[in-house]
């Protein structure tokens, strides 16, 4: 069997041609339509359908999609989104139209008799701007419904941008251009100022290397020059001689003499003596009190020698005895020896 393919149409002909260039005729009628129609659902049923909701369609048509790009989206052919998207590219263009028509309050007249509008006033700053290329969409994102203006002028383009509450006519500008064209007044020229760069005073820093692209980029900074100060002049540290003469002070001396080595020697078999002699504990409660002579001052608590540490009634107050006699006293007190009598073991006559 040789293939043929339809190289043009005469009538209600189709005109078919072979490879070798021999051409044939085929009538359009109902058989070719029917034949047609029927190869044309076997592809489809052949390929994977995709189950989208019309109201899905819709709602990517709503938030500014084309159908081209709704159905890339989705997987499915643009017929099968030109079916639903009708109803939404209407309420699109009646979200514009009303955005056009709000009230607005201006200081110059704009529509003689006539309340101006929001869509009246952009389009005098338009003509204020030999603006050309005005174009008017709108879509609802997440927060709500925005309006967007496209235009050119001064041969550059500009995209300005509401927020739209048809609920409450309320406008909002979201950038710029926005701003600019809700401003009372006239516009500046080209509408937003251009910026230019300001050339600064330049300081070449002495650390520039000049072999690299990035020359002087990271170079120190010029700091200016630390003022110096000067350090106090401390006094010197004087002698340690020096020092102990000021405070008249001799110097430490870590050997001993010998009449001091003597002395001590006698003073340790002096105290080896007293301490073999057996103690005398027969105090008599009066030692403690002071003499008459001078003031009373209470040092200890009167315990008497006879007084039991251990009985219950030791906190017990106890009236104080008589005083006895100075001079008994005296006779049983043993006297307390004399500097020479420790030192050289020799008692003197009293």
């Amino acid at each position: 069997m040789e293939n043929v393919t339809i190289v043009g149409t005469e009538d209600d002909l189709l005109i078919l041609a072979t490879g070798s260039g021999e051409r044939f005729a085929l009538a359009i009628d109902d058989v070719l339509q029917r034949e047609i129609r029927r190869a044309r659902r076997r592809n489809a049923d052949e390929a994977p359908r995709v189950n989208v909701s019309p109201r899905e369609i819709q709602a990517h048509i709503r938030s500014g999609l084309s159908a081209a790009e709704t159905a890339e989206l989705l997987g499915i052919g643009v017929d099968d989104v030109a079916r639903f998207e009708g109803p939404v590219l209407a309420e699109r263009e009646h979200i514009v139209g009303q955005a056009l028509a709000v009230p607005v309050l201006i200081g110059s007249e704009v529509e003689p008799d006539a309340q101006p509008t929001f869509g009246a006033a952009i389009r005098a700053k338009l003509v204020d701007l030999n603006a050309s290329a005005e174009r008017w969409a709108s879509w609802k994102g997440d927060s709500g419904w925005i309006v967007k203006l496209e235009f050119t002028a001064a041969e550059v383009s500009h995209d300005a941008r509401w927020s739209f509450d048809p609920r409450h006519s309320a406008l909002s500008p979201l950038n710029a251009d926005a701003t600019q064209l809700s401003r009372q007044g006239s516009l500046p020229e080209g509408l937003i100022p251009r910026l230019r760069a300001v050339e600064g005073a330049r300081q070449e820093s002495p650390y520039k290397d000049d072999s690299r692209f990035d020359s002087g980029a990271f170079g120190p900074r010029l700091l200016p020059p630390q003022e110096t100060v000067d350090e106090p002049i401390l006094p010197e540290r004087s002698d340690p001689a020096a020092q102990n003469a000021a405070t008249n002070r001799a110097p430490d001396q870590s050997t001993t003499s010998p009449e001091t080595a003597d002395l001590l020697e006698a003073l340790r078999r002096r105290r080896g003596q007293r301490e073999s002699a057996p103690l005398v504990s027969d105090f008599d409660d009066d030692a403690q009190q002071p003499s008459h002579a001078s003031s009373p001052i209470a040092l200890f608590d009167s315990f008497g020698a006879d007084t039991d540490i251990d009985s219950d009634d030791e906190h017990d107050e106890k009236p104080a005895p008589e005083p006895q006699d100075t001079s008994s006293r005296r006779r049983r007190r043993n006297a307390m020896p004399s500097w020479d009598e420790i030192v050289f073991g020799a008692r003197t006559d009293d």
